[in-house]
């Protein structure tokens, strides 16, 4: 079977659950991942490769919690203020398998105006953990561990380390783009993607050393502000503009991911 996408492992995750939340079988998982020669041994934050074109799972949220995301309560799995370790979010989607209301339902599971996970304080932002946490549930991660070579890594993964918004920008350049699926775009172009339900994102790298700024593009309706955006910083917000984020920057970039 070909293969459809990939699946981070999570706390808890077999390859038979793994196998049984994307509707295939659990021979058609191993003969997908030929890497993987114990079926009962897999790690935390291993690629699972997803084959067929398997549809993404619904929101399982706990007891309680509303079916359809508000984007002003956060998702349980969603609120760890452990921010250089992985989120839990209970919608993801898969490449191939892009929908506009997904999107959106994804982007408001994070409520990034009210979770504690994204609120600045000691002079800390946290613009790039938004991302990063958006852009894993996406399957298509920016991310916040790397190590010597570009690779993304595991948090705390021997020889992996942190980076900063502008340490993104550059990975985005030097390794997004050429070896994980994005495409820079203009910002007519990266709103129209999020309108497709595309991965859409804006990065802006600061040219004296600061703090550089990224976002994300939500499906919306682009006007002279910008395209429409949620994101974490010195002001967090789950629906605004660019020009709400990134003031009168016009050299930041914009990109997509299928």
């Amino acid at each position: 079977m070909p293969i459809a996408g990939t699946y981070e492992v999570k706390p808890g995750d077999t390859l038979s659950r793994i196998a049984a939340q994307f509707n295939v079988t659990l021979e058609q998982l191993l003969d997908a991942n030929k890497q993987i020669t114990n079926r009962d041994l897999i790690n935390v934050g291993q690629k699972i490769n997803i084959p067929g074109t398997p549809t993404p799972p619904p929101p399982t949220p706990a007891p309680g919690q509303p079916t359809v995301f508000d984007g002003h309560h956060p998702a349980p799995g969603t609120t760890s203020t452990s921010r250089a370790n992985y989120s839990h979010p209970p919608l993801t989607n898969l490449p191939g398998q892009r929908d506009q209301a997904i999107y959106s339902q994804l982007i408001n599971q994070f409520a990034v105006g009210d979770n504690p996970r994204f609120l600045p304080g000691h002079g800390e932002t946290y613009c790039n953990i938004f991302v990063w946490d958006v852009t894993r549930a996406m399957g298509a991660e920016v991310p916040h561990w790397i190590d010597g070579s570009g690779n993304i890594a595991v948090p705390g993964a021997p020889h992996a380390s942190e980076i900063n918004i502008n340490g993104g920008v550059v990975w985005m350049r030097n390794h997004g783009v050429t070896e994980h699926g994005f495409t820079r775009v203009t910002a007519e172009q990266a709103q129209d993607a999020a309108n497709r339900g595309q991965l859409s994102i804006v990065m802006w790298k600061n040219p004296t050393g600061g703090h550089g700024h990224t976002a994300i593009v939500r499906p919306g309706l682009i006007n002279q502000r910008g395209p429409e955006i949620a994101q974490a910083g010195r002001h967090n917000f789950n629906r605004g503009r660019v020009v709400d984020g990134f003031g009168d920057i016009t050299t930041m970039g914009y990109y997509i991911h299928d």
